[in-house]
């Protein structure tokens, strides 16, 4: 299958150096190229025009009427006989038309129009949020799986020696064949960890190189992986406040407000219908017909819907239904959002306990590990005994990176609810 060669080198060649990408060079390239973000873009254009549409109802509107006929039957009386007579007839107006009272109709849906531009406005920084964190979870998933497979290396060469060691010791007498089985089986293991943990880096690479838009190589800079844990801080002491904060920042709340305040200028609109419209027309027409003459008219017209069915106020009822939906929709997802942020602040600082416990744990297994070495060595200990240590350091190293990943996630959380996610000019464009 050439198709299939051809994609897992592909995938292969993501894992390859070319070069370090810093994770702000991501972010960088993610805003630029991806295309949800190239979308939310055209539906704050596509909003801005729907406000300039309802402004022009606004100002004047002026129309260039015009009508040929090659036959038309007229109609003559004469003496109290009407004759018909056939004649071509040509007729030629501009006509105006200017609303001078509709009790503020246009000008609701003009503000209601206003209120959809913020909305699209935050929704796409909002988009600009979640594209950020997202690569920042791609970016550090690949740091945190390298440092799985180095521990998984560490722990296969330590298994490959116990195993070389234990068949030495047997054919000394001094170990059973057990020892060495059960050496080779964990070396085995470990090699299948590492294994499956470069295809998961490949995976990931391949998921960041799609999320920021590149068809090259990607090779990420380690090292900003403990240099962002160790700078993350983060502290909430008045969880009042930090709502307040949700609240006025949140790009999602804020347009959720925008929906707010849209319904409720629609609604205004709506309940002004049954006012009616009072309107300035006028026109200045030509006609050619049998006979050509000029013509002119200006003046106030006024209209007052008297029926129509119910639609009007099955409407102003729709738009009333619609006001109070986005306020429940709001309230939810407030509610939802300061539930996920609260989370996230604990995860945070649970993360910080986690990495001191399991540095710790580290450090003391090590030292556990390296006595228990001596002893099996000197035929004081089992391979039971050295496994376990062995166990519990990779479990330790494990957790340890575990709990650095899940700092930075909640860390890049914090940041997309609080709308300290993008802090690039680019965010601006």
């Amino acid at each position: 299958m050439p198709s299939m060669k051809f994609f897992l080198l592909f995938v292969f060649t993501l894992s390859a150096s070319a070069g370090v990408l810093t994770l702000d060079e991501a972010v960088l390239m993610a805003l630029k190229s991806h295309p949800d973000v190239q979308s939310a873009s055209l539906k704050v254009e596509s909003a801005n025009a729907d406000t300039r549409s309802i402004q022009a109802s606004l100002y004047p509107r002026i129309d260039l009427n015009a009508d040929y006929f090659p036959t038309k039957t007229f109609v003559m009386p004469s003496n109290g006989v009407f004759s018909t007579r056939q004649n071509d007839a040509f007729h030629a107006d501009v006509s105006g038309n200017y609303s001078l009272w509709d009790f503020g109709r246009n000008a609701d849906r003009r503000q209601a129009a206003g209120y959809k531009e913020e909305e699209a406005a935050s929704d796409k920084i909002s988009l600009q949020n979640s594209i950020i964190e997202q690569v920042w979870l791609r970016y550090t998933t690949v740091a945190y799986l390298e440092r799985l497979i180095d521990t998984a290396q560490k722990s296969s060469q330590f298994y490959k020696e116990q195993y070389h060691q234990s068949v030495k010791m047997r054919e000394a007498g001094l170990k059973t064949q057990a020892d060495e089985s059960r050496f080779k089986a964990s070396w085995m293991e470990a090699d299948e960890h590492l294994r499956a943990t470069r295809a998961e880096v490949d995976k990931t690479l391949l998921a960041l190189g799609l999320l920021v838009g590149s068809n090259q190589p990607i090779t990420i800079d380690e090292e900003d992986f403990d240099r962002r844990v160790n700078a993350i801080s983060y502290t909430a002491d008045d969880l009042g406040l930090l709502r307040q904060e949700l609240s006025k920042n949140n790009p999602k709340l804020i347009a959720l407000k925008a929906i707010i305040d849209h319904s409720k200028a629609l609604s205004d609109a709506a309940s002004k219908e049954a006012y009616g419209t009072v309107s300035l027309v006028g026109s200045y027409g030509h006609d050619n017909s049998l006979s050509s003459y000029d013509s002119s008219q200006i003046g106030v017209k006024g209209t007052i819907p008297l029926y129509d069915g119910g639609k009007m106020s099955a409407d102003a009822q729709k738009s009333r239904i619609a006001f109070t939906l986005a306020q429940k929709e709001y309230e939810s997802a407030e509610r939802a959002l300061w539930q996920e942020l609260y989370g996230a602040i604990i995860d945070l600082k649970r993360s910080d306990e986690t990495i001191a416990t399991k540095t710790g744990v580290i450090d003391a297994t090590q030292r556990a590990l390296s006595l228990m070495e001596g002893r099996y060595a000197q035929g004081l200990a089992t391979y039971i005994d050295v496994l376990e240590s062995q166990s519990v350091l990779e479990s330790a190293r494990i957790a340890h990176a575990e709990a650095k990943l899940q700092k930075i996630r909640a860390w890049a959380q914090i940041r997309r609810l609080l709308n300290k996610g993008c802090d690039n000019d680019i965010c601006k464009n």
